[in-house]
């Protein structure tokens, strides 16, 4: 099993090597960099259940271009373990949930804050450490993908980073728990671990305090207020989806908010399939049919069949 990232290219030696890969001039890729700062803007700002707000963050496009260049030719040629599971190739939410379903036991732990908890001199290791990128080098890219010295969210590149500012304690982490018989999963900022077999209240006490431990080398901390213990005597759930059976299952709740999302569109589509609010209406429902599709391919079918005879009349 691999245990750890892999980047499968050499690394790059110079500030001259770096500005060849980003299509740029070396004085233009050094300005660009000294005033990275004027190029992030505010595209959100949400309220969280717990009263914070969190706040997503674009960049005009002469940034922009030189993230998606970072991104494409670096970043994207990253072999991620598979317990990476947020943002990695062929990985997604319910692929993570099925490493946890039909467990005796599951622990789930939440990072606060997770983007803008990651300083430049974090994401400065990854590109010196993992990367290993020198140390000129290492220094303008994190110039360039910060912002007044740390991650945002929202950013083409922060998601990747997240996933590998963790690279070398997780990997060590990963092994440890694995050999005691505990599957790891990190999506982005969620943290899992889960057992086939009952653990005592120290194993769970060890288990949480190495993914404290771990959070704390990069001045990261858990949000207590999501943290999770859950037997298989209780609903156990991961991003809202149930786990206590071989495969991932919506809840009841949810697949009825989602049959009566169709039944609304039905009802709305007789004086209203011309207009953009019905496609909007119709649009979403579809959406949600087809994540229900995923776990309920039976229902996903009959859901589907219904809206396609009730699609929108609306023209371009």
């Amino acid at each position: 099993m691999l245990m750890r990232p892999i980047y499968p290219h050499s690394p790059i030696g110079s500030v001259e090597a770096l500005s060849k890969v980003l299509g740029l001039t070396k004085e233009e890729l050094v300005t660009l960099a000294n005033k990275s700062n004027e190029y992030f803007y505010i595209t959100k700002r949400i309220e969280k259940e717990d009263k914070s707000f969190r706040t997503t963050y674009d960049v005009k496009p002469e940034l922009k271009c030189i993230h998606e260049k970072i991104c494409s030719s670096l970043l994207k040629r990253v072999i991620y373990p598979d317990y990476i599971q947020g943002g990695a190739k062929g990985k997604y939410y319910l692929s993570n949930c099925q490493i946890h379903t039909n467990k005796k036991v599951v622990i789930k732990e939440d990072v606060s804050n997770f983007f803008p908890s990651i300083s430049q001199k974090v994401v400065h290791e990854v590109w010196a450490g993992f990367f290993k990128f020198t140390n000129d080098v290492s220094q303008l890219l994190s110039e360039l993908v910060t912002l007044n010295g740390y991650l945002v969210q929202g950013g083409k590149t922060s998601g990747f980073l997240c996933n590998l500012v963790l690279w070398e304690r997780e990997s060590r982490l990963v092994y440890d728990l694995s050999q005691r018989g505990y599957h790891y999963t990190r999506f982005v900022d969620d943290i899992t671990v889960s057992c086939t077999r009952n653990i005592s209240k120290e194993e769970q006490s060890y288990i949480i305090s190495k993914i404290f431990g771990m959070l704390k080398s990069i001045n990261s901390n858990p949000n207590k207020a999501k943290h999770k213990i859950m037997s298989n005597g209780v609903r156990q759930q991961l991003h809202k989806v149930n786990l206590n059976t071989e495969t991932p299952t919506l809840p009841k709740t949810e697949r009825a908010r989602i049959k009566a999302a169709v039944f609304q569109c039905e009802q709305a589509y007789e004086n209203n399939a011309n207009s953009t609010e019905y496609n909007s209406l119709f649009n979403r429902a579809m959406g949600r049919v087809n994540t229900l599709s995923r776990m309920h391919p039976k229902m996903g079918q009959e859901l589907r069949e219904r809206l396609q005879k009730i699609k929108p009349k609306i023209t371009k």
